[in-house]
């Protein structure tokens, strides 16, 4: 039964992981072990006549080679695995158990690097440097090895048990709940009104825009313009405020300028209700201690400098407030940036623009201070 609930709950889990982290390698990894190991006799055939294929197959090889001598442990061993740590560095069949799920063969190796460049190159550079990419990386890669050891492990050795104790029927049970789960998983992910947007988009898009909060506030300024043109009256907005249909769709085309697809597809719309003075704000979710990046306008286009001239409550509407401030105290951008202007005046000196925070303390930002935003949302 244990077994049964864990099949039910890790595939949400691991959607989830995967939508926030680059761990689709890792579940490709063992589920092409799994299909080795299953059709063992069909695999080794073509791995022994085609050397690309022998090459390709080499760790999911080890891997059925390893649990046809020797029989996967209990489940309960490999679901509290991680809190194990120590014993399974020190003891030797258990280290070589976790190195058959960790280690890299050449060609794996040669994969991963090629994966890492074209992120890099297509991502990241040339705006964002490979000292910032690398920490990343390394995240990347613990959240991948922690996926595999808690939730992948007990999951490819109940496949392997019950596959090699001729168990069919038990089998089929956790592999169609499993399934299911996956499924319904899935499903929740689509259907949700904003999508999920990943941990790495995230930080690109709060680095991007302090390395350059001049072309940053650019681009948000011509994408505002672009949804504003597009407006018809309050049709497309929400309840709760929230703009969708074409002014969002316009607004992220617009945003491509000088964020990448994913960054642009964080941001959102959101409008003042009907009958209030019009108020247009796109935005980027806040995450715990990191404000939210936003640029507001009103109806003839002038620029609102300060969350103080945001209808009250504006924030809270977004659901993107903090428990711990007001709209009192919300940032705003460098007076020198101006949404308007498509370019910065030749007297402005946009070039020291740093990226410090507005203090809370003062309605007006500095002509040297960064984008900043509202208070971090909960």
């Amino acid at each position: 039964m244990f077994r049964l609930a864990f099949f039910a709950l890790a595939p949400f889990a691991i959607v989830i992981v995967a939508e926030l982290f680059p761990v689709r390698g890792a579940l490709i990894d063992v589920g092409l072990a799994l299909c080795v190991f299953v059709f063992a006799e069909a695999a080794r055939g073509v791995a022994n006549r085609y050397r690309p294929v022998r090459w390709l197959l080499s760790e999911a090889l080890t891997f059925e080679s390893h649990y046809r001598e020797r029989a996967p442990r209990r489940f309960a061993y490999y679901v509290f695995y991680p809190l194990l740590f120590p014993y399974w560095l020190s003891v030797r069949e258990a280290r070589r158990e976790f190195l058959m799920y960790r280690s890299y063969t050449l060609g794996s190796f040669l994969l991963l690097l090629a994966s890492l460049g074209y992120q890099y190159l297509s991502q990241w550079a040339p705006d964002l440097g490979f000292r910032t990419f690398l920490p990343f990386v390394l995240l990347a890669l613990v959240v991948e090895t922690l996926l595999v050891l808690a939730l992948l492990m007990p999951i490819a050795t109940t496949v392997v048990w019950y596959h090699a104790s001729f168990r069919r029927g038990r089998l089929l049970l956790v592999l169609l709940t499993g399934l299911a789960s996956t499924a319904a998983s899935l499903v929740y992910v689509a259907g949700r009104r904003e999508p999920v947007v990943s941990y790495a988009t995230r930080e690109r898009v709060r680095l991007r825009t302090a390395a350059a909060p001049v072309r940053a506030h650019r681009a948000l300024g011509r994408a505002l313009r672009a949804a504003l043109s597009r407006l018809d009256g309050w049709k497309g907005v929400a309840a709760d405020g929230r703009v969708e249909g074409d002014p969002l769709e316009q607004a992220r085309k617009s945003l491509l300028a000088f964020y990448k697809d994913d960054e642009a597809h964080a941001f959102d719309l959101w409008s003042s209700a009907p009958g209030a003075p019009r108020v247009l704000v796109l935005y980027f979710e806040a995450r715990p201690k990191k404000p939210p990046i936003w640029v507001g306008v009103r109806r003839d286009g002038g620029e609102i400098r300060s969350g103080r001239e945001l209808p009250r409550g504006a924030f809270r509407a977004m659901r993107r407030a903090s428990g711990e401030a007001d709209d009192s105290e919300l940032w705003s951008w460098p007076d020198e940036l101006d949404v308007v202007d498509d370019e910065p005046s030749p007297g402005r000196r946009t070039s020291r623009v740093s990226a410090a925070p507005a203090p809370k303390s003062s309605g007006a930002a500095s002509p040297r201070e960064a984008p900043s935003a509202a208070p971090s949302a909960r």
